[in-house]
């Protein structure tokens, strides 16, 4: 194989790792959720990797509700915008009233509104004046699809440091098909 077959292939292969790496970049994870007494407002918070602005939908629904048990009570949807954070995370919070919800176990889902990014986690919901121990948090990374989104409103984090490495691997092999 020549040279300029084998710096076609480099840069293919160099385009495909760029785009892999852009659309898995998003991340969010949901802080850990006490239990909370019924008729309490509290609030849910977490952090994510995407830009300040962006707007989440955060949907708290009772693990027990679902087809043939629609009798269950409770639950709430809202959403949440991305705050300025740290250097390593933005962060998120949405404050919700359990006035209305049923003890028992409840399942929050966060969802980036203009992609694939969510989260997932559970708490339980106990009667007024109870205390109960604290629920597991369970994370659920989904990357985002691998066709290209439409052009957002709002910015998303930056991504890896790979399209610069894409940049110079592709220089380099243009100096090396023009040696030849």
């Amino acid at each position: 194989m020549n040279v300029r077959g084998l710096a076609r292939i480099l840069a293919v292969l160099v385009l495909a790792g760029w785009i892999c790496s852009t659309a898995a970049a998003q991340e969010m994870t949901i802080d850990e959720v006490e239990s909370i007494a019924a008729g309490e407002t509290v609030t849910i918070g977490g952090t994510t990797n995407l830009a300040p602005g962006n707007r989440l939908l955060v949907e708290v629904t009772p693990v027990a509700f679902g087809p043939g048990n629609a009798s269950v009570q409770g639950g709430t949807s809202g959403t949440a915008v991305v705050e300025a954070g740290n250097e390593t995370a933005n962060t998120w919070s949405f404050a919700m009233d359990t006035t209305g919800f049923e003890p028992g176990e409840y399942t929050v889902t966060v969802d980036w509104v203009e992609g694939d990014a969510t989260a997932s986690t559970t708490f339980t919901v106990v009667e007024a004046g109870t205390v109960a121990p604290t629920a597991t948090v369970t994370v659920q990374i989904t990357p985002p699809a691998t066709e290209a989104p439409e052009p957002s409103p709002t910015p998303t984090a930056a991504g890896s440091a790979l399209p610069v490495t894409a940049a110079i691997a592709a220089a380099a092999a243009g100096v090396l098909v023009r040696r030849r």
